[in-house]
């Protein structure tokens, strides 16, 4: 399982005044500190940019985390020419977060992808997000097939079903239908697309009722299920040690007792 870093989000307060005011230092200090945690991903996420804005933000952010750590980079934005800019100032592969199943979205995205020969994530949701596994699984079909026609299969491909909070109304059903659509995967696909949840969306405080605590528990039930990317908040001690022992029992990490002290 790899772990992709979440922390360079303008949709934290202090991460969104670091790219305002194009502060170099606070950028590298993130891309650090996700490497150092042992996060392989970092996720690049400025939030709606003017388009007048939109090549100095990812120039500023792509040199910085560039120079900063040498994790792969994810570019993170809603619009396919946004991200299409941003790979004008990458001097090593990204991959490109992310595609949806909505009409208009979809192929762009992919071709954008397939012309670099990029890695691609594409949620398997259209303007709304599915009520079930088995509605999730229908548009990635639609995915997988779209991403097949322009060479993106297996490896390429990472899935998301979009797991919503926890704390909403029908959460628990939606959680569970993620969790069933993780472990149907390998059952209806060939090559097997990879798969990657944001576990803070699963946690994210709705009608002021928060559940961090919720994070570790389905972190490591989706790992069962066969989950290739956790996304997720580095600075979270508990999610990271669980993330960290999922590697362990992957095989994919010696288990050292410091890692999960306090």
């Amino acid at each position: 399982m790899i772990i992709a870093a979440d922390n360079l989000s303008a949709a934290r307060p202090s991460v969104r005044r670091a790219i305002q005011q194009r502060d170099a230092q606070a950028i590298a200090a993130i891309c650090r500190q996700a490497a150092r945690a042992g996060a392989q991903w970092l996720d690049l996420n400025p939030g709606y940019l003017p388009p007048a804005q939109r090549g100095e933000v990812w120039r500023f952010l792509l040199k910085t985390a560039e120079a900063a750590c040498d994790l792969k980079l994810m570019l993170d934005a809603p619009q396919v020419e946004s991200l299409a800019l941003a790979l004008e100032y990458c001097t090593r592969p990204p991959v490109l977060n992310m595609a949806t199943a909505q009409e208009g979205r979809l192929g762009p995205v992919l071709d954008l992808a397939a012309g670099h020969g990029l890695e691609v994530v594409a949620a398997t949701m259209t303007h709304i997000v599915p009520a079930t596994s088995e509605e999730r699984l229908a548009l990635a079909a639609l995915i997988v097939q779209e991403a097949g026609r322009r060479g993106i299969a297996g490896p390429r491909l990472y899935l998301d079903p979009m797991v919503l909070p926890l704390a909403l109304s029908g959460g628990e059903a939606q959680a569970s239908a993620v969790l069933a659509f993780l472990r149907a995967l390998p059952c209806l696909f060939d090559p097997v697309p990879n798969s990657l949840i944001a576990i803070s969306n699963l946690t994210t405080a709705t009608a002021a009722a928060r559940a961090e605590f919720a994070g570790p528990p389905f972190l490591a039930a989706a790992f069962g299920a066969g989950l290739t990317v956790a996304m997720l908040d580095v600075q979270q001690p508990a999610l990271l040690s669980t993330a960290r022992l999922c590697q362990v029992f992957a095989g994919q990490r010696l288990f050292a007792v410091a890692e999960h002290q306090p």
